[in-house]
């Protein structure tokens, strides 16, 4: 038993516990005691949060869709087919050229090794059992080829080391030094999120220190209204002055032109960048050693602070910002203004649930200037049922000139993706309009599909019917296409040249060049005698064509 003596103390302890826990629920949750600016940041902080999430698994995703094609070689051949306009035909010769065409098979198939650099790839048109057009392309670290096998039995190729002598011989300006591989621009794109965290926390550091709390005004008992959802929220109004706007975009120049960090991040993809598109000549991304590089910060620093000191970024700034009792922020709207040129802007960027659990992101830019107005407007809508999803987007941009409108356009699609077993199917209708021609009906694009993963045998089957009609002739053009992918192929393979079946350009001497160009104009004339009758009916040349060309 507990003595009465001690009695009091127990409840005073028990007492301070008590309010301890409670000031601090209230102080967690509650915002109670907390300054505006407090309130303000940690929302921010949220958001950064969520953000980081979302990156995530967007990463997850991207690097299980792109794995495949890194690992090892990779074989897809597309095929288009059953091509068919509907428009009224009066001239007999077109009908029966677009009942030919139906019949028309494009066939594209590449082979790719992203790893070791190296891609085929070969296109046929095929009408009636006949290769009308066929191209083929390949090329790898050393050397770039071209073929055309039915008008010539060689291949053409150069070495990326002689891309000089063919831009002098040919007068060819602009040849890559090399083409890219999928690995180059996969790599390019990446960016370690441990090397970036602690550059953006930096940022934010200096973000938040610079907020003072009179620049933060929050109403705890604001209703949060977009598209019809009503949510109970904080509304957060942050101001700049145009000084204190001025002293913030200061001080983030002059952190980005010291930051040594997000210089060492930068460069090697600047450099990598460069190379890839390097093409010798003045267009070209100049190359640049570390110490250029990072004297471009000096000069950013000169040139934006000689901006901002001649109030070319605005007249401060006013953020809204909508915020959950969770601190997830709802939206967002920054209003800026230039009292030199009259113009207003507002941005706003709104992400947020509803009862039944549909995502929502809406997007609005408005800029305002002397009574001309632009609007740009996005409405994102998906519900998600863990594979499967079913949503919308709408994008809306008009352009005034006074009460003159000048552009008005729409684009509203739905779209339904639904998952059975390793199959997905894919629903999407997407309606265009011009409303500036109101008595034009609206053109419709509709993509139906379905992709099948076979995982054991490292391989996807996709089948898109895909079918565009509009107010203009043709009223509707339809046709399939289907796509068969295999992953992780070994040796992907090249073809090999030697000097019966192959020409290297940039060493030929002019008198093979110009047995070449005959051989080529003999066998593109053989190629029209072979195929004259279906170029007749496709109307591609006279009926009477033949004897002129014997």
């Amino acid at each position: 038993m507990v003595s009465k003596g001690k009695m009091p103390i127990i409840l005073a302890v028990i007492a301070v516990l008590v309010i301890g826990g409670g000031l601090y629920t209230a102080y967690a949750f509650f915002d109670v005691f907390k300054s505006n600016k407090t309130i303000y940041l940690e929302a921010e902080a949220q958001e950064m949060q969520n953000f980081s999430k979302v990156m995530e698994e967007y990463e997850k995703n991207y690097n299980k869709y792109a794995q495949p094609y890194l690992e090892g070689g990779v074989e897809q051949k597309v095929e288009i087919s059953n091509l068919v306009l509907d428009m009224p035909v009066a001239d007999p010769q077109m009908a029966k050229a677009m009942e030919i065409l139906k019949d028309a098979k494009l066939v594209t198939e590449t082979k790719a090794d992203g790893k070791n650099n190296k891609n085929y790839s070969k296109t046929n048109l095929n009408i009636k059992n006949n290769n009308v057009v066929g191209v083929e392309l390949f090329y790898d670290a050393e050397k770039v080829g071209l073929g055309v096998p039915v008008v010539y039995n060689k291949y053409g190729y150069f070495n990326w080391k002689d891309k000089g002598v063919m831009e002098q011989r040919y007068g060819l300006t602009g040849l890559p030094e090399r083409i890219p591989s999928s690995k180059d621009y996969m790599e390019l794109a990446k960016v370690p999120r441990e090397e970036l965290r602690p550059i953006i926390a930096e940022y934010a550091k200096l973000y938040a220190d610079s907020i003072q709390d009179k620049q933060v005004i929050v109403n705890k008992k604001a209703t949060f209204e977009e598209q019809g959802v009503k949510l109970d929220a904080k509304e957060i109004t942050v101001t700049f002055t145009p000084e204190e706007h001025k002293q913030l975009l200061k001080k983030f120049v002059d952190k980005i032109s010291k930051d040594t960090k997000l210089q060492d991040l930068l460069y090697p993809r600047y450099q990598k960048l460069a190379e890839m598109s390097a093409t010798g000549t003045s267009q070209d991304i100049p190359k640049l050693t570390k110490e250029e590089f990072t004297k471009k910060f000096t000069k950013f620093k000169e040139d934006a602070d000689r901006s901002i000191d001649k109030g070319e970024v605005g007249e401060g700034m006013k953020m809204v910002i909508y915020a959950d009792k969770n601190r997830n922020i709802l939206s967002r709207t920054i209003e800026a203004t230039d009292k030199k040129t009259g113009e207003k802007i507002v941005f706003k960027l709104a992400s947020f649930q509803d009862k039944e659990n549909k995502d929502h992101v809406v997007f609005d830019a408005t800029a305002n200037r002397s009574g001309d107005t632009g609007k740009v407007n996005i409405v994102y809508v998906n519900k998600k049922e863990g594979e499967n999803q079913k949503g919308s987007v709408k994008f809306s941009t008009t352009d005034k000139i006074g009460e003159t409108t000048k552009k008005d356009f729409t684009a509203d699609a739905t779209f339904a993706i639904t998952k059975e077993g390793n199959k997905q199917n894919q629903d999407v209708k997407v309606n265009f309009k011009d409303n500036q021609q109101a008595q034009a009906a609206p053109s419709t694009l509709i993509w139906k599909g379905t992709v099948t993963d076979n995982d054991k045998d490292k391989a996807r089957t996709s089948d898109y019917k895909v079918e565009f009609t509009g107010p203009s002739m043709p009223k509707k053009i339809s046709f399939a296409m289907k796509s068969d992918e295999k992953f992780n192929v070994a040796n992907i393979k090249l073809p090999e040249l030697n000097a019966q079946n192959s020409i290297n350009m940039a060493t030929v001497t002019d008198q093979e060049l110009m047995q070449v160009q005959q051989e080529i104009r003999n066998g593109g004339m053989q190629f029209m005698m072979k195929n004259m009758q279906l170029f007749q009916q496709l109307g591609l040349i006279p009926t009477d064509a033949g004897p002129m060309m014997q």
